[in-house]
């Protein structure tokens, strides 16, 4: 009869999650991870199998996160409101830890991307699902003249991805919640997105 798992798998899950998001995957070891989960190596094999085979888990938990948080604004938010939603809520909303940490999919991509494509295509599709939701948005205001930008909905959803992906990447370089907060202001004006 088999033995059942000794430990609780969804928090072990989300403590191996959040040692990735801040060492990366190349330099979180073995030992750390088991030592962070608080779970034997027989027990991390039985139920995680690899050390990839966990990333790629803890990889799409932080993506469908993500994806969720857009998800929720875009019901809540118009769409020219909802760059703004998101960045206050993952960039500005979270604490001064975490933004530093970054974005666990660009951190992957920056990474990974000349290592290991199979997982540089898990973060870009996880980035792109979320660039889906903001090109809905906007075809949706497009259609109801709401959107008053030059731009299509597939160029303004790529634009705002990029904006992602630099605010990430400023997030890490330490810059200030103000340093951070007027990036998103400009960026969002020269969109026609200041809403």
């Amino acid at each position: 009869m088999a033995r059942s798992l000794e430990f609780d798998r969804t928090k072990a899950l989300e403590a191996a999650m959040k040692l990735f998001w801040s060492r990366g995957y190349t330099a979180t070891s073995l030992p750390d991870l088991l030592a962070t989960m608080g779970i034997a190596r027989s027990s991390f094999y039985a139920s995680f199998g690899t050390k990839r085979s966990l990333f790629i888990e803890c990889l799409e938990l932080f993506g469908d996160r993500t994806l969720a948080i857009v998800d929720k604004n875009a019901k809540t938010q118009s769409a020219m409101a909802l760059p703004r939603a998101f960045f206050e809520t993952t960039v500005l909303g979270v604490s001064p830890r975490k933004a530093k940490q970054g974005c666990m999919m660009v951190n992957t991509i920056l990474e990974l991307a000349d290592v290991d494509p199979e997982l540089n295509e898990l973060a870009t599709q996880k980035l792109n699902a979320i660039e889906d939701v903001f090109v809905h948005a906007f075809k949706v205001a497009r259609q109801s003249d709401q959107l008053g930008t030059a731009h299509t909905p597939e160029e303004l959803a790529s634009m705002v991805m990029t904006i992602n992906l630099g605010l990430r990447v400023q997030s890490r370089k330490n810059h200030s919640r103000e340093a951070l907060k007027s990036i998103i202001n400009t960026s969002l004006s020269m969109l026609d997105l200041a809403a």
